[in-house]
């Protein structure tokens, strides 16, 4: 007797049990520790069942890469319904984005790695410049900075990355503290993009 056929919604849960099972893998121990084979030990099937819903190692980190993504803007919104004001929304997605980045770097870094993309890592990273832009479109609809909000999310993304690669490369001394340094790169950008006519008074 036959098996059943795969269906549709087996292979989207099977796929995003197989990418759940790897992101722990990769957020514990890196990417290198991730293969199709070992995801299959920890998830407790067969060695080649796997290679049914990815074809290669690389397809299954592009998953990871999403789930990645989402746990990122799940971290951001979780963060969001806590602030209140714009301010405290705006500093709640920067806290969120570098503490993600510091608790969970293995992560961190696959978001960043060069890959396929495809429309799951859209939808994924779609949801994070939602997230990542409210706040800022709040401040713009309400005339506390003049910069688009996806130009303005551009310029506070790129500092924040770039502290946070000199921080973990250890680049950061002479009693540098990374918190305080984050937090005056903040205050700067902040007031460089408020109305002109703030800044004078």
């Amino acid at each position: 007797m036959r098996g059943r056929a795969i269906t549709f919604e087996d292979l989207r849960a099977m796929r995003t049990r197989l990418a759940e099972v790897a992101l722990r893998i990769v957020d514990s121990e890196g990417p290198d520790a991730c293969s199709l084979r070992r995801v299959a030990a920890d998830a407790g099937i067969s060695r080649t069942t796997p290679y049914t819903y990815f074809a290669s190692k690389d397809e299954l980190l592009d998953a990871v890469r999403s789930a990645a993504l989402h746990a990122l803007s799940d971290a951001c919104e979780a963060a969001l319904a806590e602030a209140g004001t714009v301010a405290e929304r705006l500093a709640a997605v920067g806290h969120a984005y570098v503490q993600f980045a510091l608790a969970r770097p293995h992560l961190y870094d696959l978001i960043f790695a060069a890959h396929a993309g495809g429309p799951e890592h859209e939808r994924a990273i779609e949801r994070y410049r939602r997230l990542a832009e409210s706040p800022l479109r709040e401040a713009f609809a309400q005339g506390l900075v003049t910069l688009a909000p996806t130009r303005l999310a551009h310029v506070l993304w790129s500092a924040t990355h770039g502290l946070i690669t000199l921080h973990r490369a250890g680049t950061l001394q002479h009693g540098v503290s990374f918190e305080q340094l984050r937090q005056d790169v903040g205050d700067i950008l902040a007031f460089g993009f408020v109305p002109r006519e703030e800044q004078s008074g």
